[in-house]
C-alpha cells in the first residue's frame, strides 16, 4: 500500500518551488586530480549497489544518477581506454529485498531495463545481493541469461560463475566474486550460501592458474567483513565492495578507497550516484601496482568535503549574527584551500601503477542514445500498463461526517486571489511535468503530483479528474465541509511548513541546502496569507 489518509495529505507541498532546487543527498568526493595520463593497460568502471535506481527523480535538473548518463561516460571514454571492463557488486535490480505487490509489475519492468542498459554499456557482471532475488530466481536467471554474469563462488546453484578470465588486448584479467546476501528473516533463502573466504581464496588460485595476471574481486558483504577478507585473501589487485542488501531510496555518501596490503579496495556510492574508475598501468611486465593517485590523502579529502558541505548548507540559510556568518565564510575558504592543496596534479610512478577517480554520474556526462530510447520505452510501457491495471481502483469512501475533496475550481469560487497566486507557482504545473514524460501513471511519481492521493474521496493512479497538480487541499485538507459551512474547523487554515517535507521534499529528492522554512517564504505570497509588497514574487 502507498500511504494512509493523513500521510497522503502530508504529500502536501510536493514540488515546493522547484526553483529553490532539489536533488540527491550526497557528499561530493573530490577525486584525485592527475596530470594527463597515457592510455591505461586496463580501465575498470566499477558500480556498487545500484539497487534498482534506473535514474533519479526528474523533478529537478542535474540530480545524481542516471543509467543513460553512466552509459554515456563509458561510451565517450572508449577511445581513450579500449581495454576496459564494467563490473559491479551488491544489489543491482531492485531497491528492496522484497517487492510490494502493487508495484511488482512496474519494478520487474524496471529490472529488465536496468540489465538491458547495463549490457549495452558493456557490463560484464556483478556479485549479487539479496535484492536481486526480490523478483524470484527465475527472473534473475532470465535477465542474466545473455549477460551480465553473476559472480558468486560461494553460492550454490545454477548460473553462478566462480570466476572468469577476460583477454583485453593481451592482458588477461580475472574476475571472481563472493556474496553473503542478507535475505529477509521471514522468507526462504533462494540459494545456499557457503564460506566466502574459502571460496574467494580458491577462485584466486584458479584465476592465477588460468594465467590471469590482473585479478579483480567483486564482494557483496558488510564493509568491515569485506576489508577483513581483503586482508585474508591477498591475491587480488582490486576489490570492489557492494552491500549484501539495500533498503529504501536513501543515498549514501562517498566512501574513500583504501589500500589493504597491495589490494586497492573501492566502493562507489549506491543508486549509481557515482562510479569508481580505476586505470591500471602495466610497466615492464610487473603486476604489483603502486599508488598513482594519492590514496593516502583521499580519506582526508572526503572528510574535508563533508565539512565544506555542512558550512555551505549553514550559509545558505538565513539567521545567525553577522560575525558568525563571517567566521563560517572564513572557515569555508580555508577548507577549500586545503582541499585544493590535496588535489594538485601528480605524476604517475615510473613502474606499474594505478590511478583512481570517483566520477559523479550527472547530466554533464551526456546521454547515450540507445539507453535513452530504452528508458523512454520503459516509461511508456509502465504508463500504459498501470493505466489499465489500476483503472478500477477508486479512492476509499469518505467516512460519515468527514470531508470530501472538491478540487481547486470550487475553492477558487471564493478564494480568487489565492488561486491567482497558486497559478504562479510550480505546484500549478505538477501533473503536467509528469504527463509530458509519460510518467503520470508511474507509481514512483504520481503521489507527489496530485491532490488527495489514496485518501478518502481523493485520487488514485488512474482517477485524478479535477485533482491534478498540487492544489489547495494538499496543504489545507479536503474542503467539502468548509464549502458547505465556511466556519467548519476541520479545514487546516495555516498548515505547518514541516508538512511539505514529510513525504515529498525529503532526501534524496531535495538538495542538502533545501529548507522547509525557507521554502515557506515563497509558498506564502500575495493574496495567500501575505499582503502584496515589493518583496512578493
Amino acid at each position: 500500500m502507498r500511504r494512509p489518509y493523513w500521510s497522503s495529505v502530508l504529500l502536501g507541498c510536493a514540488l515546493i518551488l522547484l526553483f529553490l532546487g532539489s536533488g540527491c543527498r550526497c557528499t561530493r568526493t573530490p577525486s584525485p586530480t592527475s596530470a594527463p595520463l597515457p592510455e591505461p593497460s586496463v580501465r575498470l568502471y566499477l558500480v556498487s549497489s545500484l539497487a534498482g535506481a534506473l535514474e533519479p527523480c526528474g523533478c529537478v535538473k542535474d540530480m545524481l544518477g542516471g543509467a543513460d548518463h553512466f552509459a554515456a561516460l563509458v561510451k565517450n571514454e572508449s577511445a581513450s581506454a579500449p581495454r576496459r571492463l564494467v563490473l559491479g557488486a551488491g544489489p543491482m535490480l531492485f531497491m528492496d529485498p522484497t517487492l510490494v505487490a502493487k508495484r511488482r509489475d512496474q519494478d520487474v519492468f524496471k529490472a529488465r531495463v536496468i540489465t538491458d542498459v547495463l549490457r549495452g554499456a558493456g557490463f560484464s557482471g556483478w556479485a549479487p545481493a539479496a535484492n536481486d532475488w526480490a523478483g524470484g530466481s527465475q527472473l534473475l536467471a532470465e535477465v542474466t541469461r545473455e549477460g551480465p554474469g553473476l559472480f558468486a563462488a560461494n553460492l550454490k546453484g545454477p548460473g553462478f560463475a566462480p570466476g572468469r578470465v577476460f583477454d583485453l588486448g593481451g592482458e588477461r584479467v580475472g574476475v571472481a566474486g563472493v556474496s553473503q546476501p542478507a535475505f529477509p528473516a521471514n522468507g526462504e533463502k533462494p540459494v545456499e550460501v557457503g564460506d566466502a573466504r574459502a571460496a574467494l581464496a580458491a577462485s584466486a588460485q584458479w584465476l592465477e592458474q588460468q594465467g590471469a595476471r590482473i585479478r579483480i574481486a567483486l564482494v557483496a558483504l558488510p564493509r568491515g567483513e569485506a576489508l577483513r577478507l581483503a586482508e585474508a585473501v591477498p591475491g587480488f589487485q582490486v576489490m570492489l565492495l557492494g552491500k549484501p542488501v539495500d533498503r529504501g531510496e536513501a543515498n549514501d555518501p562517498a566512501t574513500p578507497p583504501v589500500l589493504v596490503g597491495q589490494t586497492l579496495v573501492v566502493e562507489a556510492q549506491n543508486h549509481l550516484q557515482s562510479v569508481a574508475v580505476v586505470d591500471l598501468f602495466v610497466r615492464d611486465g610487473k603486476y604489483v601496482f603502486a599508488d598513482g593517485s594519492g590514496i593516502e590523502a583521499e580519506e582526508r579529502r572526503v572528510g574535508l568535503a563533508a565539512r565544506v558541505h555542512d558550512l555551505e548548507v549553514a550559509l545558505s540559510r538565513s539567521g545567525g549574527s553577522a560575525a558568525d556568518r563571517e567566521a563560517r565564510k572564513a572557515d569555508l575558504e580555508r577548507l577549500k584551500r586545503e582541499m585544493a592543496s590535496l588535489t594538485k596534479p601528480r605524476e604517475l610512478p615510473a613502474g606499474s601503477s594505478f590511478a583512481y577517480r570517483l566520477v559523479e554520474v550527472r547530466e554533464k556526462l551526456g546521454t547515450e542514445p540507445a539507453s535513452a530510447t530504452r528508458l523512454a520505452e520503459f516509461y511508456k510501457t509502465v504508463n500504459e500498463h498501470n493505466r489499465e491495471a489500476f483503472k478500477d481502483v477508486l479512492p476509499p469512501p469518505v467516512p460519515e461526517g468527514q470531508s470530501d475533496y472538491v478540487g481547486v475550481e470550487q475553492c477558487a469560487a471564493c478564494h480568487v486571489s489565492q488561486r491567482e497566486f497558486w497559478e504562479k507557482t510550480q505546484h500549478h504545473k505538477a501533473y503536467e511535468t509528469l504527463a509530458v514524460q509519460n510518467k503520470q501513471f508511474n507509481l514512483e511519481c504520481v503521489g507527489c503530483h496530485v491532490t488527495g492521493y489514496e485518501a478518502p474521496g481523493g485520487s488514485t493512479v488512474s482517477h485524478v479528474e479535477g485533482l491534478e497538480d498540487v492544489q489547495c487541499e494538499v496543504c489545507h485538507g479536503p474542503g467539502s465541509r468548509h464549502i458547505a459551512n465556511p466556519s467548519d474547523k476541520l479545514l487546516i487554515s495555516m498548515p505547518q511548513p514541516e508538512l511539505c517535507a514529510a513525504k515529498c521534499h525529503h532526501p534524496p529528492h531535495v538538495k542538502p541546502t533545501w529548507s522547509a522554512a525557507e521554502a515557506w517564504k515563497l509558498i506564502v505570497g500575495p493574496g495567500h496569507q501575505r499582503a502584496r509588497g515589493p518583496s512578493a514574487p
